[in-house]
């Protein structure tokens, strides 16, 4: 019972434990706590910190850059959308002036064509008078042979006109 007794008066004796080394450890504890939070804890929140913020600004720019990425799709969109609008004005305009062109050229040859008929209508009539030219001038020195043998005799000029006019003249009826 004294053994009871004793424990109940000063429990920490009992179990070989003084209060100056329960003291001492308490006081350590709370020195190595402060000590962990200040060496351990503090420097590693901050560097969690720190590592949120550089997370959450590179989400930031992220979030930036997709915007832009968004801007300029849709920048090229509207510029790819403008140039095919442009080459079909363009291409409209290029099939247009070649269809003026063509039509220049079909114009310019029928003009040429048209030139050249006159001119060779021209060189026909040239050449069809010359012929009737030929022709009067045989029909006239025949004319003139056939009356020399016939009359037997020389024919005057005044003769051969009123010869030649005759033979024209039944010539242009037949």
């Amino acid at each position: 019972m004294l053994f009871v007794a004793g424990l109940l008066a000063n429990p920490f004796e009992a179990l070989g434990l003084e209060w100056q080394s329960i003291v001492l450890h308490l006081f350590n504890l709370v020195v190595l706590t402060v000590g962990l939070y200040f060496l351990l804890f503090k420097p590693v929140k901050r560097m969690v910190k720190e590592r949120q913020a550089k997370v959450k600004k590179i989400e930031k720019e992220n979030a930036e850059l997709n915007e832009e990425v968004k801007r300029m799709k849709e920048s090229t969109e509207a510029v790819l959308s403008d140039a095919k609008k442009e080459a079909a004005v363009i291409h409209e305009n290029a099939v247009k002036v070649a269809n003026q062109k063509a039509d220049d050229i079909v114009s310019s040859a029928r003009r040429e064509a048209k030139s050249l008929i006159e001119r060779t209508e021209q060189e026909m009539e040239e050449e069809h008078r010359k012929l009737q030219s030929d022709i009067e001038k045989q029909i006239a020195d025949v004319s003139l042979a056939v009356a020399e043998k016939v009359l037997a005799r020389e024919v005057t000029p005044e003769d051969d006109k009123k010869l030649i006019e005759d033979s024209l003249a039944q010539w242009s009826k037949d």
